[in-house]
């Protein structure tokens, strides 16, 4: 999700030739629009990083150039994770022939799966149990999280 970040006094002020000559209105249809953005628009994003790790924010008074560099930078982030982590669940094994594991950094994915995927174990790491045969415990950031299928 990418939130730009905008003050509403400035577009107030952007609007403020293009509305009166389009519409030929007095505005209360964008002051109402304003406010319930003001009162909604917080809810929904802090929804978007809490849940799914997905928001970018991008400063609405910077360049035009500033502001697609980033939502690009964003999109391609979460488009390559998708694509390594297809790469990595369909190609099975590694180069030394051992299980490979699927990164989930930048998948962007509900964190409410890692919750219900947690075993008797909690935040034990299966692949280090897997492979070493030792209990170590996992990161509570669900950005470390690795996909192990065995």
């Amino acid at each position: 999700m990418i939130y730009l970040q905008v003050p509403f006094s400035e577009v107030y002020k952007r609007t403020q030739t293009t509305v009166a000559s389009d519409f030929e209105s007095d505005r209360t249809i964008l002051v109402r629009h304003l406010n319930f953005l003001g009162k909604h628009v917080p809810h929904v994003a802090l929804f978007f990083q809490k849940y799914y790790n997905s928001l970018t924010s991008i400063d609405g008074l910077k360049s035009c150039w500033f502001m697609e560099d980033r939502a690009l930078e964003a999109i391609e982030k979460t488009v390559s994770a998708r694509q390594a982590f297809a790469r990595d669940s369909f190609f099975k094994l590694s180069k030394n022939g051992e299980d490979r594991c699927c990164v989930m950094e930048n998948m962007n994915y509900d964190r409410c799966y890692v919750k219900k995927a947690l075993s008797q174990y909690s935040y034990i790491c299966p692949v280090s149990w897997k492979q070493s045969k030792k209990f170590i415990n996992c990161c509570h950031r669900p950005e470390y999280t690795v996909l192990y299928q065995n």
